[in-house]
């Protein structure tokens, strides 16, 4: 007989997750993984932990996420940015991300091995209008190169040159 709880043990948990709201943050990446969401579309997260913050609402300290969703037009640009980023490679060096972010390179990001934790980026967020006029947080990651204040430690692992995910 099945009981009140038939199917938990095949149960997802839900992790709604906390949003990067506009402002400029300093952040250490906790986790890079893939998702499939309830409605079935692949997603990739971006776990982070923040380390500075001149949005209130994202106080240090506090964990906030990125979410791309892979049907969307936009995401392999954005995955292929933050990567870049992730690895020490500026974003707009467009010759040097197309030569060095690969498949290769994005599998595995999202591996269990999580090779980019602990590695801390800036990231700047703003909103724009989408054509259907709802809105949108863009996210512009940039590696880090300097340490977080008052901190001896927190060079970005690509910052010194040694990268995130090997090539």
């Amino acid at each position: 007989m099945a009981g009140m709880f038939a199917g938990i043990g095949t149960a997802q948990v839900g992790m709604g997750g906390v949003y990067f709201l506009p402002g400029q943050y300093k952040v250490k990446l906790l986790a890079v993984k893939m998702i499939v969401s309830r409605k079935k579309d692949d997603l990739f997260i971006v776990e982070c932990e923040i380390l500075e913050s001149n949005n209130p609402d994202r106080p240090v300290g506090s964990k906030a996420s990125q979410v791309i969703n892979l049907k969307q037009d936009a995401a392999m640009g954005n995955i292929k940015g933050f990567l870049a980023a992730a690895n020490g490679i500026h974003p707009g060096d467009t010759a040097r991300v197309d030569a060095e972010i690969d498949e290769d390179v994005s599998e595995y990001a999202v591996s269990s091995d999580n090779p980019l934790a602990g590695t801390i980026l800036n990231l700047s967020c703003v909103n724009v209008k989408t054509r259907a006029g709802g809105d949108f947080t863009l996210h512009h990651w940039d590696p880090c190169e300097q340490p977080v204040s008052g901190s001896t430690e927190g060079q970005s692992k690509s910052a010194g040159g040694d990268t995130g995910i090997p090539f």
